[in-house]
Protein backbone atom coordinates (compact mmCIF):
# COMPACT_ATOMS: atom_id res chain seq x y z
CA UNK A 1 0.00 0.00 0.00
CA UNK A 2 2.85 2.37 0.63
CA UNK A 3 4.13 1.77 -2.88
CA UNK A 4 0.82 2.87 -4.32
CA UNK A 5 0.76 6.16 -2.39
CA UNK A 6 3.55 7.91 -4.32
CA UNK A 7 2.05 6.70 -7.57
CA UNK A 8 -1.39 7.88 -6.48
CA UNK A 9 -0.02 11.24 -5.34
CA UNK A 10 1.84 11.59 -8.63
CA UNK A 11 -1.30 10.74 -10.59
CA UNK A 12 -3.36 13.22 -8.57
CA UNK A 13 -0.73 15.91 -9.14
CA UNK A 14 -0.81 15.15 -12.88
CA UNK A 15 -4.63 15.33 -12.93
CA UNK A 16 -4.50 18.57 -10.97
CA UNK A 17 -1.99 20.04 -13.43
CA UNK A 18 -4.14 19.00 -16.39
CA UNK A 19 -7.24 20.52 -14.79
CA UNK A 20 -5.38 23.78 -14.05
CA UNK A 21 -4.05 23.97 -17.61
CA UNK A 22 -7.54 23.29 -18.95
CA UNK A 23 -9.04 25.98 -16.76
CA UNK A 24 -6.31 28.42 -17.83
CA UNK A 25 -7.09 27.74 -21.50
CA UNK A 26 -10.81 28.16 -20.87
CA UNK A 27 -10.18 31.38 -18.93
CA UNK A 28 -8.04 32.71 -21.80
CA UNK A 29 -10.70 31.82 -24.33
CA UNK A 30 -13.41 33.47 -22.26
CA UNK A 31 -11.32 36.65 -21.87
CA UNK A 32 -10.68 36.72 -25.63
CA UNK A 33 -14.40 36.30 -26.35
CA UNK A 34 -15.27 39.06 -23.88
CA UNK A 35 -12.67 41.36 -25.45
CA UNK A 36 -14.08 40.69 -28.91
CA UNK A 37 -17.60 41.30 -27.64
CA UNK A 38 -16.49 44.66 -26.24
CA UNK A 39 -15.01 45.54 -29.63
CA UNK A 40 -18.20 44.45 -31.40
CA UNK A 41 -20.30 46.52 -28.98
CA UNK A 42 -18.14 49.57 -29.68
CA UNK A 43 -18.36 49.08 -33.43
CA UNK A 44 -22.11 48.54 -33.15
CA UNK A 45 -22.47 51.82 -31.27
CA UNK A 46 -20.47 53.64 -33.97
CA UNK A 47 -22.56 52.14 -36.75
CA UNK A 48 -25.78 52.96 -34.90
CA UNK A 49 -24.67 56.60 -34.66
CA UNK A 50 -23.82 56.65 -38.37
CA UNK A 51 -27.18 55.14 -39.27
CA UNK A 52 -28.98 57.68 -37.09
CA UNK A 53 -27.07 60.55 -38.74
CA UNK A 54 -27.83 59.19 -42.21
CA UNK A 55 -31.51 58.73 -41.37
CA UNK A 56 -31.65 62.33 -40.18
CA UNK A 57 -30.00 63.53 -43.40
CA UNK A 58 -32.34 61.40 -45.51
CA UNK A 59 -35.39 62.74 -43.69
CA UNK A 60 -34.17 66.29 -44.33
CA UNK A 61 -33.61 65.59 -48.02
CA UNK A 62 -36.98 63.90 -48.39
CA UNK A 63 -38.67 66.81 -46.66
CA UNK A 64 -37.06 69.45 -48.90
CA UNK A 65 -36.73 67.52 -52.16
CA UNK A 66 -38.73 68.56 -55.20
CA UNK A 67 -40.57 65.79 -57.00
CA UNK A 68 -40.89 65.59 -60.78
CA UNK A 69 -44.55 66.56 -60.56
CA UNK A 70 -43.74 69.60 -58.43
CA UNK A 71 -40.96 70.57 -60.85
CA UNK A 72 -43.37 70.25 -63.79
CA UNK A 73 -45.93 72.42 -61.98
CA UNK A 74 -43.29 75.05 -61.25
CA UNK A 75 -42.15 75.03 -64.88
CA UNK A 76 -45.71 75.47 -66.11
CA UNK A 77 -46.23 78.32 -63.65
CA UNK A 78 -43.03 80.06 -64.76
CA UNK A 79 -44.00 79.71 -68.42
CA UNK A 80 -47.47 81.13 -67.67
CA UNK A 81 -45.99 84.10 -65.77
CA UNK A 82 -43.49 84.82 -68.56
CA UNK A 83 -46.30 84.60 -71.13
CA UNK A 84 -48.41 87.08 -69.18
CA UNK A 85 -45.43 89.43 -68.80
CA UNK A 86 -44.70 89.28 -72.54
CA UNK A 87 -48.36 89.94 -73.33
CA UNK A 88 -48.45 92.90 -70.93
CA UNK A 89 -45.20 94.25 -72.36
CA UNK A 90 -46.57 93.86 -75.91
CA UNK A 91 -49.76 95.65 -74.94
CA UNK A 92 -47.82 98.50 -73.30
CA UNK A 93 -45.57 98.85 -76.36
CA UNK A 94 -48.61 98.83 -78.67
CA UNK A 95 -50.33 101.51 -76.58
CA UNK A 96 -47.21 103.65 -76.54
CA UNK A 97 -46.79 103.35 -80.30
CA UNK A 98 -50.49 104.24 -80.85
CA UNK A 99 -50.28 107.28 -78.63
CA UNK A 100 -47.15 108.56 -80.37
CA UNK A 101 -48.63 108.30 -83.88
Amino acid sequence: MTDDMPSLALSLAEVRRLVEVGFAKIDGSIRLILHRLDQVDGRHAQLAEQVEALETRLAEVERTAVTRAQLGDRTRLIIAVVTVLVAVAGTVIALISLTQN
